[in-house]
């Protein structure tokens, strides 16, 4: 499916040509790959109960990529911000979950007319914010979804479990204007921040609390129709929690080699980006040194420096704002200026952030490009 303000934002003068002729830096997505990843994720939840409710933060909130997720079977899109959820609705996705608390008032007064407008779900952990929420529906007419966000381990945001969260739904059920429909926990502590082989029972353990505040509420006669939570490194575990109905997995649709690294090994890397090479040093010992112009402000370094995809055999050596140094090993290679270099990127969420579109290519040519709609700081 093509979204109009996709194919509107779109550079027709690219299209058909091939990748080593897009200017740099530039953003590639690898679009069988990253069909591939669509198809996996949607083939893991056939026949389960539990669902997936796929995070558009990582590739902000960019319309087609949403849609394809839930022409494949996703029940709807999960964001981290505001301004993320009014693209998506704007974009014509009715069915949104803003996995995060939006206070204050102009925050507010935007959340009420989105809700207008689709079915919107928003996080809370606290009773200021729940009458802030309740007195700004009610003055608009609209009902808001409200998730109690319960702390599982990862110590953010969310109360704790069981009675303080009853409590909190308790207060929900009361409000005017807003309609409780149940939890969600991140079980983010079982990610990069654990050895591959404590993730699972780390995992299950956290949703395992989430999954028992869901049942110390019911037994106090409150329906909880949702559990959401989880994300890509967890999905698989989470997903045999009984309790648990949706998973937030977000990253396994682009992936990136940090993810891949550190034991997400069933999605393909989709991204990488284009680089050029703008010197060739000729001082002492800069043999198979070359310059290019990617640096941390073009590819996020948060997670590491990045590999390279192409050529084989080089390594970055380093990246400052603007220029990175890369050491090309092979020396039958003889690149000049004006050359490529491509880059894994590493980490997708601070990279994708620093571009405004994706330039899409299947075997090695541009087959579209698609804006980015948020970059950048942002509501």
């Amino acid at each position: 499916m093509r979204i109009l303000s996709d194919i509107m934002n779109a550079t027709p003068s690219k299209i058909g040509m091939h990748k080593d002729e897009i200017d740099t830096p530039a953003l590639l997505l690898d679009l069988a790959a990253m069909e591939r990843n669509i198809k996996k994720m949607a083939d893991f939840f056939v026949g389960k109960e539990v669902k997936l409710r796929p995070h558009a933060k990582m590739y902000r909130a960019t319309p087609i990529l949403a849609h394809k997720q839930i022409n494949a079977g996703a029940r709807g899109v999960t964001c981290a911000k505001l301004s993320e959820a009014e693209v998506l609705v704007n974009s014509g996705i009715t069915d949104i979950l803003i996995a995060n608390q939006i206070v204050g008032d102009e925050k507010i007064k935007r959340l009420v007319n989105l809700a207008s407008k689709a079915d919107i779900e928003v996080a809370v952990d606290n009773q200021k914010n729940i009458d802030a929420l309740s007195q700004a529906a009610q003055a608009n007419h609209v009902t808001i979804g409200v998730l109690i966000e319960v702390n599982i381990g990862h110590n953010r945001c969310g109360v704790a479990p069981f009675e303080p969260a009853l409590e909190l739904a308790r207060k929900v059920q009361e409000s005017p204007g807003l309609d409780f429909m149940g939890l969600m926990g991140y079980d983010g502590h079982c990610t990069l921040k654990v050895a591959e082989a404590e993730r699972e029972e780390l995992s299950i353990k956290a949703n395992t609390l989430l999954a028992e505040t869901r049942r110390y509420i019911e037994k106090a006669g409150i329906i909880v129709e949702t559990v959401s939570g989880s994300g890509t490194f967890t999905y698989r575990f989470a997903s045999k929690v009984e309790g648990i109905t949706e998973i937030q997995a977000g990253t396994y649709l682009l992936m990136d080699t940090a993810f891949k690294e550190h034991g997400v090994h069933e999605f393909e890397c989709t991204l990488s980006v284009l680089t050029s090479v703008i010197s060739k040093p000729s001082y002492p010992n800069a043999n198979g040194l070359v310059i290019v112009d990617v640096g941390r402000k073009s590819i996020s370094i948060d997670l590491g420096v990045p590999e390279v995809k192409f050529p084989n055999g080089a390594i970055v050596r380093s990246l400052s704002d603007e220029h990175g140094r890369v050491i090309i090993n092979d020396p039958a290679l003889d690149l000049q200026v004006g050359g490529k270099i491509e880059l894994w990127v590493r980490d997708s969420n601070g990279t994708i952030n620093q571009f405004d579109r994706f330039h899409c290519i299947r075997d090695e040519i541009v087959e579209d490009v698609w804006k980015i709609p948020i970059c950048g700081v942002n509501t």
